[in-house]
């Protein structure tokens, strides 16, 4: 009887089973929230959060994968690289990413489309910027569906990537509504007149003059925030307008009279050491802007000539329309922008504080006919506008930034151009150099550890001494020729402002290697243990018919300097032959046409120690004159260094990496400097006559 009842029991257990079961699959399911653009789901930094797209119907432009689709909408907390990754998802994926937030996105905005980059599931990498929205777009292969998971990650070094962590890299903002930020991974540094915390800084210019209001309402973690006259940096205690920890709960907000025009330092930290996270900032202003001044660039006639810029304040709230309405009619304000390379150039009112319009036409001239314009754009990022247009270099285009309707307000102004630059622009190299403008030791051995090998060369052009070594600058009025596809341009190597934004060297935090264009040398790189080889290089001519030298020193013995040569002391041998720091000397080039020229170094001898580290630091530089003694014969750190007055133009390239030295048959045989055919004859006559 027991076991009738247990049996029986176990039936009805399996029927209720086989009930439920089949009563929910018998129901139907609803689409995921964010089946649609417009409803884009919000989301942050995530790893492998899960989702559906089972139940899901296509919904967008179709211009990557017109599959049963899902939306997020993504803003970024901080500049870095962004891997979106579909990886570990269960069904064939795609994947497609997209600028701004605008359903539904055009082809243009579009920043990838990825079917299969992990197996069947997808993955894109691209470079975000703080407080700019992006659309991602999660589909199937053909009309695949199913679950999945999608991963955000931020790949960000602050040293590098924070771009506003030292003061002297305050980013100029004007009014903006809730611009995300990150203190995560910020240092401190200032006076700390209110905040000792991880800080990062903006500069601030009042577009009117009346009562701003700064606010970290609605930030993540315990807040604090300064505010100062004017941007320059470590300000004095008299500079300070004021400071607030909590206003709304535990975040901060600060209200002040402001004069328009004027600069306001704005700090941003945390109560703690250990109050750092995510933040939102907000800052708008009351009063009444001051009309447009006589020539102002309210109207065409008196367009303001303007270059690449980042973050530049305007404002258009007491402007009038003039123009020929081919885009836009509300009050407007005008730019004649010369393109500084030959290539693909932005133009961005992303982070504006009202509904933006923008046109762009070809020329200069006033009142553009219809087949001038270029780009006409409402929304690109938001409600914000941004075109992006392929210009040549030296020609000039005249920009029109109005509003939706009879829209105005304060904005923000970047123009950015992608290319080959022919501009000038100032450049220096970003090897680690002890001999800064902040008296701190850097690391040359390990780079960037807290103790090692200390660095002595010459980096730094003006350390405020006036005895060298000092850094090769190379002035660049006229860019003629340099190294690799592109060049960055910077005043000084470790201060001031930086075209990549983070200066080449920081010596606050030790951290050398930071020009973001250094792509000269065609690596890999061999350089067998005390035998002679070469290295391949590129130099970009922009405007030939002047004749160049090419030099190049390694720190063959990892002692932080490239001083030892074939006069020192610290002599390197190999067998009979002195090895030189001073590798590749004055190497003439002659004639090079326009263009990428890939070139072969003189055949130098590499040495290596037996033992320790297998990285080195490498110089080239291209320059107009021979390199003969350097600025401070005798001097440690004078190998590498540039003359007093500086290059008249060229570059300067730093690496560091480890070399191939295992290949050891390529050699100078013949002993005529080259490398080629010739000492393969010369090295098969050799081994007829004496091998067995």
């Amino acid at each position: 009887m027991n076991g009738y009842k247990i049996r029986w029991v176990l039936a009805c257990i399996l029927v209720v089973i086989f009930y439920t079961s089949n009563l929910v699959e018998a129901q139907p399911m609803s689409s995921p929230s964010n089946n649609q653009c417009q409803n884009a789901m919000r989301i942050r930094e995530v790893v492998n959060q899960a989702f559906n797209t089972t139940y899901a119907t296509f919904d967008g432009p179709g211009h990557c994968t017109r599959s049963p689709n899902i939306w997020y909408r993504y803003t970024a907390s901080r500049t870095c690289n962004i891997t979106v990754s579909l990886c570990g998802s269960s069904y064939d994926t795609a994947l497609t990413i997209y600028r701004g937030s605008e359903c539904y996105p055009q082809q243009h905005n579009m920043i990838g489309c990825n079917d299969d980059a992990c197996g069947q599931q997808s993955e894109i990498t691209f470079l975000a910027t703080a407080g700019n929205e992006y659309l991602i777009e999660v589909g199937g292969f053909g009309v695949s569906t199913g679950q999945g998971v999608i991963s955000i990650i931020c790949d960000f070094d602050p040293p590098d990537g924070l771009l506003n962590d030292d003061c002297i890299n305050a980013i100029s903002i004007g009014n903006v509504t809730n611009l995300a930020f990150s203190t995560e991974d910020a240092h401190f540094d200032g006076q700390g007149h209110c905040i000792t915390s991880n800080n990062i800084w903006y500069c601030y210019t009042a577009p009117r003059t009346g009562e701003v209001t700064v606010s970290l309402c609605g930030s993540e973690y315990d807040t604090k925030l300064a505010i100062y006259n004017g941007c320059g940096c470590n300000p004095l205690p008299g500079n300070l307008i004021g400071c607030n920890d909590d206003f709304c709960s535990r975040q901060s907000e600060l209200s002040f009279n402001a004069i328009a025009g004027n600069q306001y330092l704005i700090e941003i930290g945390g109560w703690t050491d250990a109050d750092y996270g995510l933040g939102i900032l907000n800052i708008n202003s009351k009063g009444s802007p001051p009309p447009p001044p006589s020539g102002s660039n309210d109207n065409c006639q008196n367009a303001k000539l303007i270059g690449n810029v980042a973050g530049l304040t305007f404002d258009t709230s007491n402007a009038t329309f003039d123009g020929p309405g081919h885009c836009l009619t509300s009050p407007n304000i005008w730019y004649i922008y010369t393109a500084t390379c030959t290539g693909e150039a932005t133009v961005s009112l992303c982070g504006s504080g009202y509904d933006t319009k923008l046109a762009v036409y070809n020329g200069g001239g006033c009142n553009p006919s219809q087949s001038r314009l270029i780009e006409c754009n409402d929304d690109s990022c938001g409600w914000q506008s941004e075109i992006i247009l392929d210009v040549s270099a030296g020609r000039q285009y005249l920009i029109e930034v109005g509003g939706f309707g009879d829209n105005t307000g304060q904005g923000l102004i970047s123009i950015s151009c992608g290319g080959a630059t022919t501009t000038a622009q100032s450049d220096l190299g970003d090897a680690p150099d002890s001999t800064n403008n902040f008296g701190r030791n850097m690391t040359a051995y390990p780079k960037g550890g807290p103790s090692g090998v200390k660095a002595h060369y010459p980096t730094v052009y003006n350390d405020g001494r006036t005895t060298g070594p000092f850094g090769p600058i190379h002035l660049n009025a006229q860019v003629v020729a340099h190294l690799g596809k592109q060049i960055t341009s910077e005043n000084e190597a470790d201060t001031g402002p930086d075209q990549d934004i983070t200066n080449n060297i920081k010596p606050t935090f030790n951290t050398p290697d930071n020009d973001k264009s250094d792509d000269g040398i065609v690596f890999p790189v061999n350089m067998p243990e005390c035998r002679w080889t070469t290295l391949d290089y590129i130099v970009n001519v922009v405007n030939p018919g002047t004749n160049l030298y090419v030099n190049i020193w390694c720190d063959w013995n990892r002692d932080g300097d490239w001083d030892d040569d074939t006069s020192t002391s610290h002599a390197l041998a190999c067998s009979k032959e002195i090895v030189s720091e001073w590798a590749v000397q004055n190497q003439y080039l002659i004639n090079l046409p326009a263009g990428l020229n890939q070139i072969t170094s003189k055949a130098f001898m590499s040495w290596h120690p037996d033992k320790g580290r297998k990285e080195i630091w490498m110089r080239i530089t291209l320059s107009k004159k021979p390199w003969t003694v350097g600025s401070a014969p005798g001097v440690r750190g004078n190998g590498g260094s540039g003359p007093r007055d500086g290059h008249e133009f060229g570059e300067t390239e730093d690496y560091y990496f480890i070399p191939d030295s295992s290949f050891s048959i390529c050699e100078d045989y013949n002993g005529d400097g080259l490398i080629n055919l010739r000492d393969l004859s010369a090295f098969t006559t050799d081994w007829l006559e004496n091998c067995p």
